[in-house]
């Protein structure tokens, strides 16, 4: 399916922006993926992005898992499949406690003499943006992910205290914001696992990062470590994070 003729039918349905989708879409088409994994999905919107871009390679498949909670959001993901005519390129798992017990049934399955065998070219990961959770998501998918396989994650510059000042919302995928340190709600969590656990394994490299909003990273061992930014938005977001962290550490000296 064309970019143009997807994305007609997703406007104004949260939480992936057209320019946002079409990052996603012509990422699909540049790597050519077979076998893909979004884990986080809430309407769906992402997901028909990435189905689009299959269909309109004719090859792959996408499996997409949310909270139970999810099939209660309207529209739903599979009203907005079902409207975009993509339901056959996407299954649509959804588990109680989250993405992680869905990972580690399909590391059980994938074994073979103590060995997990990689299943998957592709995964994005957009949801909890949380470090427990999503650098525990990264370890997990590190053993299914193929070599030279790619994993993209979402809102890399996310915050805590960034969704409380934007939403006033306290509570986030079942995370009281309450219960968090100071610094665990203004630092960006999936800043964090990406610069302090992607960056620095050993198999991954050809790693990005676009708008302060996905970070990409390449399953191909290199010796060479290096990060392709956005400077335009990136410095001015580095800067702001950078005087936060500051004004943080100040607050406990002074205290």
């Amino acid at each position: 399916m064309k970019f143009n003729d997807v994305a007609s039918q997703l406007e104004g349905i949260p939480y992936t922006s057209p320019q946002m989708g079409k990052v996603l879409y012509d990422f699909i088409m540049d790597t050519q993926p077979n076998q893909c994994l979004e884990l986080g999905f809430a309407h769906g919107v992402s997901s028909c992005y990435l189905a689009a871009a299959l269909q309109e390679l004719n090859r792959g498949h996408l499996t997409s898992i949310d909270l139970e909670m999810s099939q209660n959001l309207h529209p739903s993901i599979e009203l907005l499949l079902s409207r975009t005519g993509l339901g056959d390129w996407v299954t649509v798992v959804r588990e109680r406690t989250g993405y992680n017990w869905f990972l580690k049934k399909k590391i059980e399955a994938a074994m073979v003499e103590h060995q997990c065998q990689p299943i998957y070219d592709f995964c994005f990961i957009d949801g909890a943006k949380n470090w427990t959770i999503d650098g525990f998501a990264f370890f997990l998918v590190d053993k299914l992910l193929r070599q030279r396989g790619w994993i993209v994650f979402d809102d890399y510059s996310w915050s805590y205290a960034q969704i409380e000042a934007q939403t006033g919302k306290k509570v986030s995928d079942g995370i009281n914001h309450c219960e968090l340190s100071d610094e665990e709600r203004i630092q960006p969590h999936i800043e964090e696992i990406f610069q302090n656990l992607v960056i620095c394994h050993p198999n991954y490299s050809n790693f990005k990062v676009v708008d302060d909003k996905f970070a990409y990273a390449q399953k191909i061992r290199s010796d060479v470590k290096t990060l392709k930014l956005d400077t335009s938005v990136s410095f001015k977001y580095k800067l702001v994070s950078w005087l936060k962290r500051i004004l943080h550490k100040s607050r406990y000296k002074l205290a």
